[in-house]
């Protein structure tokens, strides 16, 4: 009896023994565990305020200036062959008459419309409205520019054609190209007009 006890003895002494191993390698094991997380944690941390996009300040942007036209013109109409440089009015301007200057007439675009058709008329002969006295001197080829915004938009003429002159006319256009058009009284002739057909060439 007495060796079986002291079996009993040495066998409880190891598993004691055992589960206090156990015990304090568990323990360990959690703490260099939980160490790993932190470490882990401190990383991520670490990284994404590294990765932290930094502010940098930049100068201001200068806008520049948009051009102002004399006289408050919307868009200056020149024709070199002619030695035609004159202005013309937004379509709202009480000035935007044919009977004062150069008409923006409607249905009419503005320059920087796409596709769009810029509508001008004048009165032709001798008085000192008729800016479109020398218009008749023009030929398919010839170009003439319109300065809008701070942009000069060139265009060629492209046609040239009479119609009634019995208050309408009749535009015979490409719509898929900005274009320019120009009517006025055609030259020695009472009872027609002369439509001149410029398309968009360039924007400088």
């Amino acid at each position: 009896m007495s060796k079986l006890s002291n079996k009993a003895v040495v066998t409880i002494s190891i598993s004691l023994v055992i589960i206090g191993l156990l015990i304090f390698s568990s323990d360990y094991l959690k703490s260099k565990k939980e160490k790993a997380y932190e470490k882990v944690r401190i990383s991520l941390q670490t990284e994404k305020e590294d990765n932290t996009p930094k502010i940098v300040e930049e100068e201001p942007k200068i806008e520049e200036p948009v051009e102002v036209l004399p006289n408050g013109y919307l868009g200056i109409l020149t024709i070199e062959k002619i030695n035609l440089q004159q202005g013309f009015y937004d379509r709202d301007n009480p000035e935007n008459n044919v009977d004062r200057n150069i008409t923006f007439l409607d249905p009419t675009n503005y320059p920087d419309e796409k596709n769009g058709n810029v509508f001008l008329v004048a009165h032709s002969g001798s008085s000192s409205i008729a800016y479109f006295k020398n218009l008749y001197q023009l030929e398919i080829g010839d170009i003439a520019s319109i300065r809008y915004k701070g942009k000069t938009y060139t265009y060629k003429i492209a046609d040239i054609y009479t119609d009634i002159k019995d208050g309408t006319v009749t535009i015979y256009r490409d719509k898929n190209r900005s274009t320019l058009t120009m009517v006025t009284c055609t030259k020695d002739d009472e009872t027609r007009q002369t439509i001149y057909i410029a398309y968009l060439e360039s924007v400088n």
